[in-house]
């Protein structure tokens, strides 16, 4: 059992998360945006962060940078969710330090595994 913060600022996201993680044995927290989950974060940190790349206040790309700028968080994989996979994103995920991804819109069954490939060590290729 794992706990994972999610950062996602579409109210519908956000139940189809709290959905199909339903059916696991992780522990989740769901945040509106990054600034709310960098407070997450910081309190108790988890195994995993999945980000949402456009959000108010605070984007993923940010979440990711600031995440990684401190030594104690530093180490957590992040993987980010995208309505866009095109070549140049994805370069740019990995230059944000991400871990993953996965394309909008997405299944359930495919959120739940790339989160178990992410935390059983595994680096996810996105898809």
């Amino acid at each position: 059992m794992a706990r994972i913060v999610f950062c996602e600022d579409e109210e519908q996201i956000r139940k189809l998360i709290e959905v199909a993680m339903r059916s696991t044995d992780h522990t989740i927290e769901l945040t509106a945006n990054g600034r709310d989950g960098l407070a997450a974060i910081e309190r108790e940190p988890p195994a995993l962060i999945v980000t949402d790349l456009a959000m108010p206040e605070m984007g993923g790309l940010a979440l990711a940078d600031a995440v990684h700028a401190r030594p104690e968080l530093h180490h957590i994989p992040i993987m980010f969710v995208t309505a866009s996979v095109q070549r140049a994103d994805v370069a740019r995920f990995g230059e944000h330090g991400a871990a993953g991804y996965i394309a909008k819109p997405f299944s359930p069954r495919a959120l739940r595994e790339k989160i178990d490939e992410l935390i059983a060590g595994g680096r996810a290729t996105g898809g």
